[in-house]
């Protein structure tokens, strides 16, 4: 990517320049989501994989002291819970690894968002999914004209194996290039013609139709405005069915 766009990201062809940085997992080791107008990096959207007989082994090392205390109460959306072996769900999108003979650890995974901190605290026990692809956020930078912001997700999930996949991510930076060197003011960054454009009119002029997965922050208002509700449930309804 870096080489398609090598005469585009420097000015004065550009308003200003325009940093790609990839992240092989959520880890994001190179600061990608504060640090390039476009991140791409790994993730993977089924459950975590898990191996009970190196769970128990990491358990019969470390104890239940550090599983409570670094991996368990650590995780922000409380998607690991202590079970009885006999009690833990056997639901879909459920998984569990075994650390001894009486006791897993349960995993919630449509509740897991993927910060790897248990994977990181229990290498190998606990891994990434199997059904891997990046998401793709924009907007990141460091001290400019709004200060430092983090990237916001454009693209949720998306599979980056054919040569096709790696066609629509090279199509996503070009219509996002183009967007950027007709709409920006000078000397201004990705992210800070986003801020003063607004989100909804940058996912317009890149062709993006909006989701509910396309995170800035979280949520602090609990009110939500529901006019136009029905019809942006039917459109929901008819990306799933396309992609189906």
């Amino acid at each position: 990517m870096v080489n398609n766009f090598l005469d585009d990201m420097h000015r004065p062809a550009l308003p200003y320049k325009f940093k790609f940085k990839f992240s092989g997992c959520p880890n994001d080791c190179v600061n990608s989501i504060q640090r390039s107008d476009m991140a791409t990096i790994g993730t993977w959207r089924d459950s975590i994989q898990t191996d009970d007989v190196l769970g128990k082994k990491w358990f019969a090392k470390h104890g239940m002291d550090e599983l409570v205390n670094d991996v368990i109460s650590r995780c922000p959306t409380k998607a690991l819970s202590l079970k009885n072996t006999k009690d833990v769900s056997t639901a879909e999108g459920i998984s569990s690894v075994a650390i001894n003979d009486t006791q897993s650890m349960q995993i919630e995974n449509h509740s897991c968002v993927r910060c790897m901190h248990c994977i990181n605290v229990m290498t190998g026990a606990l891994a990434p999914g199997k059904d891997k692809g990046v998401t793709v956020l924009m907007g990141g930078k460091s001290v400019l004209k709004i200060g430092t912001s983090l990237g916001t997700v454009i693209v949720p999930f998306m599979k980056l194996e054919s040569d096709e996949d790696f066609d629509a991510l090279n199509q996503l930076a070009q219509d996002t290039i183009d967007f950027f060197a007709e709409n920006a003011l000078e000397h201004e960054r990705t992210g800070e013609m986003i801020d003063r454009i607004g989100l909804v009119n940058f996912l317009e002029g890149i062709g993006r139709d909006i989701d509910a997965t396309m995170v800035l922050q979280p949520r602090a208002n609990p009110y939500v405005r529901t006019d136009g509700w029905d019809e942006e449930v039917e459109k929901a309804n008819q990306r799933k069915a396309n992609a189906a």
